[in-house]
């Protein structure tokens, strides 16, 4: 691309550096709680699950609105895993085979998937221990100096 090309560019995104004024600032949006979908609703599980994950996020102070698809395939990977382990205890998790054998039922098969999701989720949403490590204030700022999240971060963390 031609280095005039770029210029022009850089003066349509803001980021050119004769007019600092046109340069996109970042505001920390605090928006509503967002709506469960119509699938979530439908199924009492979900909808607690839902609730209670709005609320830790929101208390940690990372509830966006824009998290609503995010927490959406949590909770309904969360209960698919419930129930999993509910057929799990009440049946086992091996099946008989026509000749005889064993092999692992379709919800031990099917609990696998959901705890791979799960844990990708719960580290997306913020709600692992490493997850919340990464979010943590640089351990180079003064004691003194007030941090919401850091706070947050340190009674977590049982400190």
């Amino acid at each position: 691309m031609p280095k005039h090309k770029r210029q022009e560019l850089a003066k349509i995104d803001g980021t050119h550096k004769d007019n600092p004024a046109r340069r996109k600032a970042i505001v920390p949006v605090r928006d509503k709680r967002p709506e469960p979908s119509l699938l979530v609703q439908g199924d009492e599980l979900t909808l607690e699950l839902w609730h209670e994950t709005c609320d830790t996020l929101s208390f940690m102070g990372f509830l966006k609105y824009e998290d609503g698809p995010t927490i959406e395939a949590y909770v309904l990977n969360y209960g698919l895993l419930l129930r999993c382990i509910q057929e799990i205890h009440q049946n086992g998790d091996t099946t008989i085979t026509r000749d005889g054998g064993t092999k692992a039922s379709g919800a031990a098969t099917n609990y696998g998937r959901y705890v791979q999701t799960h844990i990708r989720l719960l580290s997306e949403l913020g709600l692992t221990p490493s997850s919340r490590t990464k979010l943590a204030p640089p351990e180079s700022r003064s004691n003194n100096e007030d941090s919401a999240v850091g706070d947050l971060l340190k009674k977590l963390a049982g400190g």
